[in-house]
């Protein structure tokens, strides 16, 4: 053996032996004439290492110090996937060094991915390394003196970065992934997935930057991340060409994103449900927590317990909780889909329509502009709401009203232009059987707006325009604490909604009905 490589292998050994306990094989990705000099492209070596160790029946595939440029690398059963500490795996900014995958995409799931594994059992990717999807290869040019403003994608892009499909017992942890093209990390049609202690560092304005999304799956446990992303952080979907997603669990995780930090759909075209999200921080997010039912699902079960947030962005509307049911509408595009529909005419996939029901929101706090919005379309009611210890604490208040109309993101709704503009902090729209336990509101503490909170320009989603609000006064106009509409068999337990010198009502109701008392 040369001495060089010998070198190499030493030392892969001593950086096993030095992290591990167990005595699975030993495939250092130098050993197979990978180099780290971050201008080799090492696609051919990395994957050589990856297929002996599969060969060999399992092992571990280690990754030492350097920066390894590479397309796309594949990953297979039975493999440890070690990234050592000063290890950089680097997307190649040549999209045709990638292999092209045929299956079903849109604009945000292509076909070109860095790291992938498909149909694939207990494949580990670890350790204190970096996976780094090279995401501004993928960009088109922007001007970073113009922030905030959105970045754009050229037309092929990495996204997602790391794509597991259709795989078995895989487990990713204390890798740091770094942006990519688009989306960061797709779980698609997998079971028995478990996300701990990474972290996810992309550009705040990354075109579609999601950091996880749940596609699909089947028991996920996603714990302990810090995850700073531009679009939605954790995402649970079902795709025109997916499975249900069932069982998913996300815990004690710290979250910065301009979109949904915890979200679940627009894509539902199957049952979302048995979900829980807890114990989080969630900072400089438009959105704590979202669902949006607009497709063939049904989405239930859901609870969400423990969250610390605020809405400090540089974004109008924020919402520090956003749920909408709406039925999808023609010409929709990929989103939703035009297989919906024929001679223009709503047909739901199945007969069915989305649902959303069986929802717990509890102990839940942000530091706000905006207003929780809650509702449905006409016709349809959310149905078996409950939320218990919200405290909304005001920084200033937003009117809703002026720059509503320009507003083109799907993901700003409710539908009725009623509830869009309506000037409360709750805006609660078409729910059947709705508890409502001590809200607590405080209101803007002085005439001031914080300085923190004084973004001289903001941005909307779905929109390259920018706005300029007014931070003359705390609020630019009065809120009521709850707007509803359309409520059926609820139930308010409140305290601490109230504050001095207020004249503006508590309740704004219309078309509601109290639940019956026993």
């Amino acid at each position: 053996m040369k001495p060089h490589l010998l070198a190499h292998g030493l030392i892969c050994c001593l950086i096993f032996f030095s992290c591990q306990t167990k005595t699975d094989p030993i495939y250092c990705i130098t050993d197979y004439g990978a180099k780290g000099d971050s201008i080799t492209l090492c696609t051919r070596a990395i994957q050589k290492a990856i297929d002996a160790a599969w060969l060999a029946g399992g092992g571990q595939v280690i990754v030492p110090s350097g920066i390894y440029l590479t397309g796309t690398i594949e990953l297979k059963s039975n493999v440890v996937f070690h990234l050592v500490s000063g290890s950089r795996i680097k997307g190649s900014p040549d999209i045709n060094d990638y292999k092209e995958f045929s299956w079903g995409h849109n604009r945000d799931r292509q076909p070109w991915h860095l790291v992938t594994a498909r149909n694939a059992t207990n494949v580990t990717i670890e350790g204190q390394g970096i996976i780094d999807g090279n995401g501004p290869a993928f960009w088109k040019e922007y001007n970073a003196d113009s922030f905030p403003q959105w970045i754009k994608a050229k037309e092929q892009k990495i996204s997602p970065m790391l794509e597991i499909q259709e795989c078995q017992d895989i487990r990713i942890k204390d890798v740091t992934l770094k942006t990519g093209g688009g989306w960061t990390l797709n779980l698609y049609n997998s079971d028995r997935v478990q996300v701990s202690g990474i972290k996810i560092l992309n550009n705040v304005y990354a075109p579609n930057g999601d950091g996880i999304d749940i596609s699909g799956c089947t028991d996920v446990t996603i714990s302990d991340c810090i995850i700073k992303t531009c679009d939605d952080a954790i995402c649970l979907k079902t795709m025109v060409d997916s499975r249900e997603c069932k069982r998913v669990t996300v815990t004690n995780c710290v979250i910065e994103c301009l979109c949904a930090a915890l979200k679940i759909g627009n894509e539902s075209f199957r049952n979302i449900s048995q979900v829980t999200f807890s114990n989080c921080i969630i900072y400089g997010s438009s959105r704590a927590f979202a669902i949006y039912a607009e497709s063939a699902g049904t989405i239930s079960d859901i609870m969400v317990n423990n969250i610390i947030s605020d809405t400090r962005v540089p974004l109008i509307y924020n919402r520090p909780i956003h749920i909408c049911l709406n039925l999808p509408k023609p010409g929709s595009g990929d989103r939703n889909g035009d297989w919906l529909f024929k001679d223009g005419k709503q047909a739901p996939y199945n007969g069915r329509e989305p649902a959303i029901k069986n929802i717990l929101i509890t102990n839940f706090n942000c530091t706000t502009e905006g207003r929780i919005l809650i509702t449905a379309e006409e016709g349809r009611k959310i149905e078996n709401l409950t939320m218990q210890n919200i405290i909304l604490n005001y920084a200033w208040i937003e009117d809703p009203l002026p720059f509503v109309h320009r507003m083109k993101s799907s993901q700003f709704a409710p539908v009725s232009y009623e509830a869009k503009t309506a000037k409360a902090a709750l805006v609660l729209e078409n729910i059947h059987n709705l508890t409502l336990r001590n809200l607590t509101i405080n209101w803007p503490e002085s005439d001031t707006v914080p300085n923190e909170w004084k973004f001289p320009k903001r941005i909307g989603n779905g929109t390259m325009e920018a706005f300029f609000p007014d931070y003359t006064r705390s609020k630019q106009t009065e809120f009521s604490a709850i707007y509803g509409r359309g409520l059926t068999d609820y139930q308010f337990d409140l305290s601490g909604i109230e504050s001095s010198n207020r004249q503006v009502p508590v309740f704004d109701l219309k078309n509601c009905s109290v639940r019956p008392k026993l």
